[in-house]
């Protein structure tokens, strides 16, 4: 896993910061982050919001996306992942693959 992964906008999401797992030249693997989940059990609650200047709690949805990478937005490089939400996100990537 990335130990430093880069939040971007993502303009598929009406520009909601995702977090990059893996990209290439033509798409983009992320998780999707927001502060408004609609089923608290499709997302992983944040022990800290990625944005700095927010008190508003943070999730991330439980849903690799898969988009092309002209949807990647600006780089949001104040947004930052503690090391518990990090390690976290990546025990959640590491389950999810051992299940495919």
């Amino acid at each position: 896993m990335k130990k430093n992964m880069k939040i971007y906008r993502n303009r598929a999401t009406k520009f909601h910061p995702s977090i990059e797992i893996d990209s290439n030249e033509r798409t983009w693997k992320n998780l999707e982050v927001t502060q408004s989940p609609t089923n608290k059990n499709r997302y992983i609650k944040l022990k800290q919001n990625i944005d700095p200047e927010s008190s508003i709690k943070s999730y991330v949805r439980k849903y690799l996306r898969n988009d092309p990478i002209r949807t990647r937005g600006q780089l949001l490089s104040r947004f930052h992942l503690s090391e518990e939400d990090l390690q976290q996100i990546e025990e959640y990537l590491t389950n999810r693959n051992k299940k495919s």
